[in-house]
């Protein structure tokens, strides 16, 4: 459709619906100041500009919007043709009062013609702030400032105007009459702002977050799920799984987590062999070896998934029965040590006497028997260990 028959019809169409309901028509004069891109450089030059609306409350309206300015060029000389056509809505504040501010936003198509060439249509979105200064229900002044983007050469306008809206009244009734209007349903109010919303500029949130897609982060989380303010799913411990999935909501920082939001385990066997000597035919657990003790202590204390077995030992000294009592008493006598001075839970370590039956070493020698006369103690079990991100 030629932008030169729809203007046609927007001049013609306020004579025979000026009476109609919260119709509007508004000549205006205008001023255009041309971007310094366009072709040529085209002079800034007076115009006008043609308004058809429909009021929906005394606040809301939408309007088509006829603009014509016939500018010359800067260099060369030569006449140019630049007319615009789009539909617009607007909000006004303060709608009741004799003044009355608004602001306005809208889309539609440019038109553009110079010396020789073919005409030139392109897309264009344009914002006005203005104002309204009303003498009666019927007639207002209205001046705006309009900026006009062109999409296909990046260029923008500037259009100043002046001019006068004329608008009807209901069904040819009187706006004077003194039963007033119906105030609209606050429904009534959302319709509308819906109804113009898509024309102003639709905000599209694929995900229906809440978060419009150009500031979506996350621009496709699930349906219901809670997020936070780049569009992103909630997750309350940082580790990386978002909230609605995670099983483990309050893990600790740093550390390495599955896919449902979990600590990564490590299962490792535990061993450790301890060795005390005893002098012969004695029980007595000398200082010198306290501190290995305490190291055995230290390690089922931090991994209490383990247990260990105390083992006592004679040489060949004696008669069997003799040793398997001494090994017996040497084994209790170490456990007591981790019991009484270390602390370690009873019900985790066992003690056994085994007598001269594992020898270590050569019973024939004096040295090979001292040896022989220990007790040793073996840690077993596992240890989990929570991963540590690096």
């Amino acid at each position: 459709m030629k932008l030169t028959r729809i203007a046609l019809a927007a001049m013609l169409a306020p004579l025979a619906m000026c009476a109609q309901a919260e119709v509007t028509f508004t000549p205006m004069a205008t001023y255009h100041l041309f971007d310094s891109d366009k072709k040529d450089g085209l002079e800034d030059t007076v115009g006008y500009a043609l308004g058809l609306g429909y009021r929906f409350t005394p606040a809301w309206g939408v309007e088509v919007h006829y603009g014509r300015t016939e500018p010359e060029f800067e260099v060369g000389g030569g006449d140019g043709r630049d007319s615009r056509l789009t539909l617009d809505g607007y909000y006004a504040f303060n709608a009741a009062g004799s003044f009355s501010p608004y602001i306005l936003v809208g889309g539609g198509q440019e038109n553009q013609k110079y010396d020789g060439d073919d005409n030139f249509e392109s897309t264009i979105a344009n914002a006005a702030i203005g104002a309204f200064w009303r003498f009666n229900e019927y007639v207002a002044l209205r001046a705006e400032v309009r900026d006009v983007y062109n999409f296909d050469i990046e260029s923008n306008d500037q259009i100043v105007g002046l001019g006068i809206e004329f608008s009807g009244a209901d069904g040819g009734s009187s706006k004077a009459d003194s039963t007033p209007e119906p105030q609209p349903e606050p429904q009534q109010i959302e319709e509308a702002a819906a109804a113009v919303a898509p024309v102003a500029a639709a905000v599209v949130d694929s995900d229906g977050d809440g978060v419009a897609d150009v500031a979506d982060k996350c621009s496709d989380s699930p349906a219901g799920v809670q997020v936070d303010a780049d569009g992103c799913p909630l997750d309350g411990d940082k580790d990386g799984v978002p909230d609605y999935r995670d099983q483990c909501p309050t893990t600790a920082a740093g550390v390495v987590v599955d896919d449902k939001g979990c600590d990564k385990v490590l299962t490792e066997a535990i061993n450790k062999q301890l060795s005390v000597t005893f002098d012969s035919g004695k029980v007595v657990v000398k200082d010198q070896y306290k501190a290995e003790i305490g190291e055995v202590a230290a390690l089922l204390k931090q991994y209490p998934g383990t247990s260990a077995e105390i083992q006592g030992h004679t040489d060949s000294s004696g008669k069997k029965a003799s040793n398997d009592k001494l090994s017996q008493q040497r084994a209790d006598a170490v456990k007591a040590v981790l019991v009484n001075e270390f602390g370690v839970d009873a019900s985790r370590v066992s003690a056994k006497g085994y007598g001269s039956s594992q020898p270590v070493a050569d019973n024939k020698t004096a040295e090979g028997k001292a040896q022989n006369r220990r007790v040793i103690a073996i840690i077993s079990g596992e240890a989990k260990k929570v991963q540590k991100k690096k």
